[in-house]
């Protein structure tokens, strides 16, 4: 089984191949939106040819540019957030990835079959299609295969992270019950819960009764015996000192 520090390290590079997928987004959305306002009617081209490509344009990719600038943003701030989760050990602030994962998946998806779908509503406004048409589609399908294998590895890591913080979380309880019952009782009379074993409280609980009983035992010693005003190490002492009788 992983350990818990092995699980944190896939989930930040995880993480980190999550912020590289949305700088390739907001990258690829912002030379887009550079490239409409720009590049998109050259000078030589016809105004009316212009004017038809800049409608084609406005109706199918306008609004994902939009949106793929703004998604390719927060990618990074979910990223960061899923890191300090991991840190911190907080499984339900990790889970909020899930948040950007669908609503990434489900853009993606919405977007590639409106584009799909009405290409073909445009073929009479022009006999050549633009190269753009071609790169909107590849790059709409690279990204979403992108984010189900990000989202398929996230599901692994956050599940095992999960089960491992609670694990510890449920060890935690068992040792402080552990130690409770050891303060009350003076010693530990608590078995272990559930099969596991803590051996650092077990070997401190055997500590604590030996001396616990090595006092009690002094403490005994140390009382004067009946209807005399010595204790039971001063007498002991006495007679070790005693000389021996001659017969």
């Amino acid at each position: 089984m992983c350990s818990l520090k092995a699980i944190i390290s896939c989930g930040i590079l995880l993480a980190v191949m999550d912020i590289f997928q949305g700088l390739i987004t907001l990258g690829w959305y912002g030379y887009r939106f550079v490239s409409y306002y720009f590049y998109l009617c050259p000078r030589e081209l016809p105004i009316d040819q212009c004017h038809a490509e800049k409608y084609h344009y406005e109706q199918l990719y306008t609004l994902r540019t939009y949106i793929g600038i703004g998604e390719g943003a927060v990618t990074p701030i979910f990223a960061a957030i899923y890191i300090v989760a991991l840190v911190r050990h907080k499984p339900w602030l990790a889970w909020c990835w899930l948040i950007k994962a669908f609503g990434a998946l489900g853009i993606n998806v919405y977007f590639l079959s409106q584009w799909l779908i009405r290409l073909k509503n445009f073929d009479h406004l022009r006999t050549i299609r633009p190269a753009y048409d071609q790169q909107f589609l590849w790059i709409g399908i690279a990204l979403t295969l992108a984010e189900v294998v990000i989202l398929l590895l996230f599901c692994l890591v956050g599940g095992l992270f999960t089960y491992k913080v609670c694990e510890e979380r449920r060890r935690s309880r068992r040792s402080l019950h552990r130690i409770h019952k050891m303060g009350r009782h003076g010693r530990a009379t608590a078995p272990p819960l559930d099969g596991y074993d803590d051996e650092s409280s077990i070997v401190r609980a055997n500590i604590e009764e030996q001396f616990l009983n090595h006092g009690l035992h002094d403490s005994t010693n140390k009382l004067p015996l009946p209807g005399s005003t010595s204790s039971m190490d001063e007498v002991g002492q006495a007679s070790t000192l005693r000389a021996p009788t001659q017969v």
